[in-house]
């Protein structure tokens, strides 16, 4: 059951305003024979006319590039975000930097990947955006990280107890009023933000999945979010890590 899911083809449109990153993932993408690729547009204006009329192969996904004329991806990631919730919409960057990261995730994208990433990392995002996890490629994960930590500072994300104290008292002064997050909560917020499944999580801190979609579901409530990627957003506005 689980390999049928993993390898069932998945459809996608991609937007990218260079008609050779267009063909090019085409090709590389329908060649793995696990992603089809029904159509593809030359900017945000025309992906959005394309998904709004009736005579569109419907996708399940969208590869958008992040900088394209008219209506670029992080505003037609918002329009959709709205009218087609359920569809995974991943932006495809050539430059993964803290400020398009944050405004991706704020606009509710499923996933962000890089253009140098391999096409094995892009088909496996596509499958996890799908299945209805945020992802993010190694490259853009980095760059989350780094955000994460301003300090400049190498933690796992098994976190070392020394200074609990303090590393307490800097995430409730970001927390909204009367909130505090446990130090099992903090752990799993921080995962978060690399972008691991519930599954992957639970097998990082040994916990059963039921255990970690509770501390998931207590964040988000306390959070005021509608879901993970909204956690992560507001641990990077403010840097709960």
């Amino acid at each position: 059951m689980t390999s049928t899911e993993t390898t069932a083809t998945i459809s996608i449109g991609i937007a990218d305003d260079d008609p050779l990153v267009r063909r090019t993932l085409t090709g590389l993408l329908s060649g793995t024979g696990q992603v089809h690729v029904a159509w593809t547009a030359k900017d945000g204006q025309e992906a959005l006319e394309l998904i709004r009329s009736p005579d569109t192969p419907p996708v399940q996904a969208l590869l958008l590039d992040v900088q394209m004329p008219r209506t670029d991806g992080l505003v037609l990631t918002q329009i959709l975000h709205k009218e087609v919730p359920d569809l995974a919409v991943l932006i495809l960057t050539a430059f993964a930097t803290d400020s398009v990261m944050e405004k991706a995730m704020a606009a509710g994208v499923r996933g962000v990947v890089a253009k140098d990433d391999d096409i094995g990392s892009l088909v496996g995002a596509i499958q996890q955006a799908v299945a209805g996890n945020f992802v993010m490629s190694p490259t853009c994960s980095a760059v989350v990280a780094e955000h994460l930590r301003p300090d400049g500072a190498h933690s796992t994300s098994h976190s070392s107890p020394s200074s609990p104290g303090k590393s307490q008292q800097h995430a409730s002064a970001a927390l909204p009023s009367g909130v505090t997050l446990t130090a099992r909560e903090q752990e799993i917020l921080a995962l978060l933000a690399e972008s691991l499944t519930n599954k992957q999580i639970a097998r990082r801190l040994t916990l059963s999945q039921a255990t970690v979609k509770a501390h998931v579901s207590a964040i988000i409530a306390k959070l005021g979010v509608r879901d993970r990627v909204g956690a992560v957003v507001y641990a990077l506005n403010n840097h709960l890590l």
